[in-house]
């Protein structure tokens, strides 16, 4: 991997836990906690546009990337989100949700081999697959031929890669809602979640 895109990847991480952490922490008698409605919004802005994707007919399959033995409330408040937001369209249900698991070891900027293919499996028989977590810098020509055999629609919610540009024009992947790097200014005045999702990522659609 080149120093360019190393830098486009720590810029990417820094900027969206910079913002997530202004946004999701607030301050309570000098202890700090953890809000977790930005990751519920997040959850139910993904629902929407896979919902859109759809028509608003048919099923969709969850993905979500996990560290072994870390259980994740903001994972938890992911799919509370979506499943709040999918019962808003009143056509597209929730199959499934999935893990795959990944350990400390391995660069998070990657994926290790076959997790294409095993993301590519876990849509069969739905008309999308949506994937919450890391989204890798670089796929090789396996990896890519294996997710344009998905039978499933394919959805991301991760940081900047410039992987996603590419497998969008060619109609991989439909939908990726990324984040902003930077995110936009945040107010002088308190922004609701809403406020919070259009400054802190950005929707973007193939063609």
């Amino acid at each position: 991997m080149d120093k360019k895109t190393l830098i486009i990847a720590a810029l990417a991480i820094l900027a969206i836990v910079g913002a997530t952490v202004r946004m999701v922490t607030s301050n309570s008698e000098g202890t700090s906690r953890v809000n977790l409605k930005p990751f519920e919004q997040l959850g139910a802005e993904a629902a929407a546009e896979t919902a859109k994707l759809l028509n608003n007919q048919g099923s969709v399959v969850v993905v979500f990337e996990v560290l072994e033995g870390v259980k994740s409330p903001n994972n938890e408040a992911q799919i509370k989100g979506f499943k709040s937001g999918l019962a808003r369209t009143k056509g597209v249900t929730l199959k499934e949700v999935k893990e795959i698991k990944r350990d400390m070891s391995g660069d998070p900027r990657e994926w290790p081999t076959g997790q294409a293919s095993q993301i590519a499996s876990f849509g069969a028989g739905a008309g999308a697959v949506v994937l919450f977590g890391n989204f890798p810098q670089s796929l090789s020509p396996a990896d890519v031929a294996a997710l344009k055999g998905s039978s499933a629609k394919i959805v991301v919610v991760t940081g900047q890669s410039p992987l996603l540009t590419s497998l969008m024009a060619q109609g991989i992947v439909q939908v990726a809602i990324v984040g902003r790097t930077p995110p936009k200014p945040a107010p002088t005045t308190p922004e609701n979640q809403a406020q919070w999702f259009d400054r802190v990522y950005t929707v973007l659609r193939a063609q």
